[in-house]
């Protein structure tokens, strides 16, 4: 039997950094393949046909949709991401590349949805729609303040998103930080790394916390 990939997932509010430093990874793994193997990068929401309904909803080319049936929406993006099989000739899920030994870091999981629904609906139903959705073997938090969210969001941009403005973001910080708690009590690894530094300082961390789940040969 093949030993089981890592699944990692990489979080935090918009203009946290998470896809730069997936970005960053993708080059030190690659260097590092001796230690990890085989690792595919994906993110959500997903390229595939709910996640492109969520892209134009998050873009605001949809009319707004109701934060139930956003958390419904990125909920099945989630299990068809997770499910996918390579024997009906699409790129092979979450579930199918760990089975084969590879690794996967993923760009947002169920702890977005958790953080950003919860807000218009409630946690314990968002946790439920979400039930079989596989547990990360470590997810990484990039905590920063709101004002530097925003500061990053505005340079990169040239229009707002759905969940972008700063009263929501520090809505959503504040949900992120309670539910990391929760989720940690009870016994999710979940680390917190400080994202508003310079992102090799940041990237290092992650390296560190990474490494910890690939034992020396």
């Amino acid at each position: 039997m093949s030993k089981q990939g890592k699944f990692i997932v990489l979080e935090g509010v918009d203009g946290s950094g998470i896809s730069t430093q997936a970005e960053l990874l993708k080059n030190w793994i690659s260097e590092n393949y001796e230690i990890f193997g085989k690792t595919h990068f994906t993110k959500e929401p997903t390229d595939g046909p709910i996640g492109s309904l969520i892209r134009q909803a998050l873009s605001k080319r949809l009319k707004p949709l109701d934060e139930r049936v956003m958390a419904l929406l990125f909920a099945a993006d989630r299990l068809d991401h997770l499910t996918c099989s390579a024997k009906y000739d699409q790129m092979p899920g979450i579930n199918e590349l760990l089975e084969q030994g590879i690794n996967v870091i993923c760009d947002r999981y169920y702890l977005s949805s958790f953080a950003y629904q919860s807000i218009g609906s409630n946690l314990d139903w968002v946790r439920e729609i979400n039930r079989y959705a596989r547990k990360p073997d470590l997810v990484i938090f990039l905590h920063i303040p709101v004002q530097e969210s925003v500061k990053r969001r505005q340079k990169a941009r040239f229009h707002e998103e759905l969940y972008e403005n700063e009263d929501y973001l520090s809505k959503i910080r504040l949900n992120y930080l309670d539910i990391c708690q929760k989720l940690q009590a009870e016994g999710q690894a979940i680390v917190t790394i400080d994202g508003s530094r310079d992102k090799q300082e940041v990237l290092r961390d992650i390296q560190q916390a990474i490494l910890s789940l690939f034992p020396k040969k």
